[in-house]
């Protein structure tokens, strides 16, 4: 009779021990999960601030200010009377 008990508190301290080791991996997990779900978020709201400029930048009259303006930005022309100064500092 000894012996069975002894077997089953093995048993039993086997299980609690596969329980903890169980309940430890799916805490790291969460936890990984949980800062994941954080950059993820603000990746989403940097996102919507982007998407709120665009849609600024859709809505703004088609005039020569902007074609200027995406002429110098995007193309890097310039109008043919100004003086290009080129500095190589950052």
């Amino acid at each position: 009779m000894t012996r069975s008990n002894i077997f089953i508190k093995i048993a039993v301290v086997v299980v609690i021990v596969v329980c903890l080791i169980t309940i430890l991996r799916l805490q790291i997990q969460f936890n990984k999960l949980t800062d994941e779900k954080k950059v993820l978020e603000t990746q989403v709201e940097e996102y919507r601030e982007d998407i709120e400029e665009l849609k600024a930048e859709i809505e703004r009259p088609f005039d020569d200010e902007y074609v200027i303006r995406v002429a110098r930005e995007k193309l890097g022309y310039h109008l043919p009377d100004e003086i290009i100064y080129y500095n190589d500092l950052n």
